[in-house]
Parts: structure tokens; sequence; C-alpha cells
């Protein structure tokens, strides 16, 4: 008995001190914001270059492609996936020869009652900005849009 007891206080004792150890949380701004921004010198909102949507998404897997997607930004590399699903949604995805880890990704999702969506984003791991396609509300017309990778994870 008393060496239960012996073994129940010295495990109370031991997990009491490592209770005691200091844990940091890292959060997403934390994480996100030290890395280099690759697309600072594109400006936050820009639209998308006229037949850029149905270009992408005819490309044919382990194509090397080339898509101007703003003056000055060109985004070249290898299509790496091209899926299509029987629920209406297709989505194509490059990889780019210009920056490794960087990937362009492409979706375009055909509703029941014949409308379409695209969605479309910019980014790697290894950097604390992106690009996203996104609808304007008002006008109806795809812009692509610069976020902070931060802003978009939530903690």
């Amino acid at each position: 008995m008393k060496k239960l007891a012996f073994i129940l206080v010295m495990s109370l004792s031991v997990s009491a001190a490592f209770s005691q150890e200091d844990f940091h949380f890292t959060s997403g701004k934390e994480k996100h914001d030290g890395k280099p921004q690759q697309f600072k010198h594109l400006s936050s909102k820009f639209s998308v270059k006229p037949g850029f949507l149905n270009e992408i998404l005819s490309v044919r897997l382990d194509e090397q492609v080339s898509f101007q997607l703003a003056d000055g930004f060109v985004f070249s590399g290898k299509v790496i996936t091209k899926t299509r699903e029987s629920n209406g949604l297709e989505i194509v995805t490059v990889e780019s020869q210009q920056k490794k880890g960087l990937i362009l990704s492409v979706s375009k999702f055909t509703k029941a009652d014949g409308s379409i969506d695209f969605m479309g984003l910019i980014t790697s791991r290894d950097i604390s900005d992106m690009i996203m396609l996104e609808k304007d509300i008002i006008t109806g017309n795809y812009m692509w849009t610069r976020k902070n990778l931060s802003q978009m994870i939530a903690d």
C-alpha cells in the first residue's frame, strides 16, 4: 500500500511539473507575416484578362503553359492536375516554373440551373501573400485580389 501511495504521489508531482511548462501558441499571423511577399508589386485588385478562364480550363495534363495575368505578371508552369467531376466541378492546377512551390489553381462549377461560378488561387506555403479570383458582387465580373495569408486563416 505504501508503494502504491508513493507511486501515486510521484506521478502527480511529475505531471504537475510538466504542466507548469510554458507553451507558446504561434498564431497564423506570426507564422505567415514573417514570410516574404511575392505579389507586393501588383495592385490590390486587377481584372482577369479576357479569355483567361476559358484558356486555362482548356489545357491538357502535363502541358507547359504561360498566362499573362496582369501587366508585368506572367505565370508559367506545368499542368499537374486536371479533373472533371460528375457534379459539374472542373479543377486545373498549374505548378510554377519560376518559383518553386507556387501554385495556380482555378475551378469552374456548373450549377444545376446552368449558371457557372469560378474560383481561383495563386499561393505557396513559402510566401505571406496570395492572389484570389473573386467575383465582384456588383458587376458580376471576376477580379484578382491580392491578400495576406494571415488575414485568411483564423487563429
